[in-house]
């Protein structure tokens, strides 16, 4: 189907203007190595979401106001604060759900004596959860450390949830950018 040289425009302008929003917030949130607010890369980027672009405009839309003015924590700082979460989680890894101080007392105690697992090893034990998170944090594989995290219970599961929320929060917005990025090629293609 032939389109006529003033719509090709149009749309030329449109996937040039969606990309550079793209590459502007991607540069803020996945580029950077510390935690930034992103509300102004996002309002530009939903400004160049013209109705040519849905899944762009759906995607942005699931990205809270409140997460954009804050920003998402860098992957080096989550794997840097999973360091300090995960010798938390090991302090009280032996505490059973409804344990009393001296079950906490001892947890620490037995904590720093217990064998720490390394890589990707069986089990569903807490020391092995923790091993496995590690090991796709050291791939730079943040969705599946947090599907590990998440699969704690107890106290090591409360102790895991701040990190397991940032986490998530900078997965979403990681999604919505490829989601963008996958749109906007779509565009180009269609343009040739």
């Amino acid at each position: 189907m032939a389109q006529g040289s003033g719509d090709l425009i149009r749309q030329s302008r449109a996937v040039s203007k969606l990309s550079m929003a793209i590459t502007a917030l991607k540069n803020t949130v996945v580029r950077s190595n510390n935690q930034r607010p992103f509300a102004s890369e996002m309002s530009a980027l939903a400004s160049a979401a013209t109705t040519d672009f849905p899944a762009t405009r759906a995607a942005i839309s699931s990205i809270s106001r409140d997460v954009a003015e804050h920003g998402v924590p860098s992957q080096v700082e989550l794997e840097d604060r999973f360091e300090t979460v995960r010798k938390e989680i090991r302090s009280v890894s032996l505490v059973p759900e409804n344990g009393n101080f001296g079950s906490q007392v001892l947890s620490v105690a037995l904590s720093k004596v217990l064998f720490e697992k390394d890589g990707l090893v069986e089990g569903d034990d807490v020391e092995a959860v923790l091993s496995r998170s590690g090991f796709y944090l050291k791939q730079h594989d943040l969705d599946s450390a947090t599907r590990e995290l998440n699969q704690l219970k107890g106290w090591p599961k409360k102790l895991a949830e701040d990190w397991i929320s940032a986490a998530r929060g900078r997965l979403e917005v990681e999604q919505a950018i490829n989601i963008a990025e996958a749109e906007e090629q779509l565009a180009k293609i269609s343009l040739v």
